[in-house]
């Protein structure tokens, strides 16, 4: 399938990304999740008018774009809110500068590229008179890397599609994804004598490995020793001082939660400096000596694994507040384990002094590969590439959850660098238009059912 409107699509992906879709506190009526949210939604859901077809718009929650009739429904799950840029850009995170082949920009690759690649290949479809014997629906969440709100509120109104795809994750086809639990550890602080640890703050989301932790102390006036002491554990570091205290700055690098192991986590080496300088007890040395720089969940009992993958723990957010420090640990674990048991296993091995609250999360998801959706998939990817369409396991959550019949695929391919939420996000133009004409023909082929 040829992509026609080649410009166009970099252009709308251009113009999407250059709107700041990161939840704030500016919810009102029609806008839940801030106002640069609801200004992406009302983008993308006009350039579907634009392109010949109806749309709808759910109270800002979410959107869809549909094509045809049908006693069935093919869905395709996209979001178009993104994490918050993190520091370490080179450029303009909300840019969306076209450099060297390559469009820079938080959500180029997470996920508002692959929704205008969806959308321009849909409309290339359209526009060859091709009509889909399944209604097409291309969906638009608005709250993917929080909560699920927008689900929660779209799917008991619009309804759940028979069948569907996500291109939120990678390819060939992700046939298993890891359960996701998000817990809290808290504890009340305990300071070496002479030393008061005033405030901690690291990390933007639980999903994201925080690439900044900020420590602020009293009490120590050698900074010669903090310096000896990064040096000694390999921490980046800035110090600043002010006549309330000393503040550290640990520099790590972000990603994505669910592979800690590509990240470096800035709250670790925060943690590893205290323990130096005798936080020996409590909440900061149970969280140093149980987690550290480990991402396996060893420390808390959580070390499993099966044939999808093992389980990976991820020191999203610290805090402190009226004197207890605070830390929102993002697990994700195997397909055939269960929240309860991680839980079960967690409880187990905590201290006496330490206190957990569950924040839930979503079960794992398996789909059999001899499933019509997943060899329709495989032949879509085999026909594009000339590789083999393998089924994987990843740890990311992604909108394939939502439905009781659907799947993860793509957009980043085997060997590609992993970009999500991380800095300098891109996607090359090439990658893009690529994306385009798969995921057209990934329509075509689930829009008319045994005819592929």
């Amino acid at each position: 399938m040829i992509i026609g409107n080649r410009d166009e699509l970099i252009q709308a992906t251009q113009e999407i990304v250059r709107i700041a879709s990161v939840k704030d506190a500016s919810a009102g009526e029609g806008k839940p999740f801030g106002e640069g949210i609801a200004r992406a939604l009302e983008y993308a859901l006009a350039k579907g008018r634009e392109l010949g077809f109806k749309t709808e718009n759910f109270s800002g929650y979410a959107g869809h774009i549909e094509f045809g009739e049908g006693p069935e429904t093919l869905g395709v799950l996209c979001h178009l809110d993104v994490v918050p840029a993190g520091e370490g850009w080179s450029m303009d995170p909300f840019g969306g500068e076209v450099i060297d082949g390559k469009l820079y920009g938080r959500g180029t690759i997470d996920d508002k590229g692959p929704a205008m690649a969806v959308l321009y290949g849909l409309a290339a479809l359209k526009d060859s008179g091709w009509q889909p014997q399944r209604r097409i629906r291309i969906i638009l969440g608005c709250d993917e890397e929080s909560g699920w709100d927008c689900m929660h509120h779209y799917l008991p109104i619009a309804g759940k599609p028979e069948i569907g795809f996500t291109p939120d994750a990678e390819f060939p086809v992700i046939s298993s994804e890891k359960g996701i639990l998000m817990v809290e550890l808290s504890g009340a602080l305990q300071c070496p004598k002479g030393i008061e640890l005033v405030d901690i703050q690291g990390g933007n989301r639980p999903n994201m490995v925080p690439d900044r932790c900020r420590v602020k102390l009293r009490g120590i006036e050698d900074e010669g020793l903090l310096v000896k002491t990064a040096t000694k554990i390999g921490a980046k570091m800035d110090l600043e001082r002010d006549e309330s205290g000393i503040t550290m700055v640990f520099k790590g690098v972000s990603a994505h939660g669910s592979m800690p192991e590509t990240g470096v986590n800035a709250i670790s080496y925060a943690l590893a400096m205290l323990h130096h300088l005798g936080f020996e007890q409590g909440i900061i040395n149970f969280l140093y000596e149980h987690i550290g720089f480990s991402h396996d969940g060893r420390g808390l009992n959580i070390e499993v694994k099966d044939a999808f993958g093992p389980l990976t723990a991820n020191m999203g957010v610290i805090s402190l507040e009226d004197n207890r420090v605070k830390v929102l640990v993002d697990i994700r674990y195997p397909v055939s384990f269960t929240q309860e048991q991680i839980l079960d296993r967690l409880t187990a091995g905590l201290s006496a002094d330490v206190t957990l609250l569950s924040h839930g999360g979503k079960g794992p998801l398996h789909v059999d590969g001899d499933s019509q959706l997943i060899q329709i998939l495989q032949r879509v990817y085999e026909k594009h590439t000339g590789e083999e369409a393998k089924l994987i396991s990843i740890g990311g959550g992604t909108y394939a959850r939502a439905l009781d019949n659907a799947v993860a695929f793509g957009p980043v391919f085997p060997g590609q660098t992993e970009l999500a939420h991380q800095p300098d996000e891109y996607i090359s133009v090439s990658h893009l238009v690529k994306l385009a004409e798969i995921y057209g023909e990934a329509i075509a082929k689930l829009g008319r059912p045994g005819r592929d």
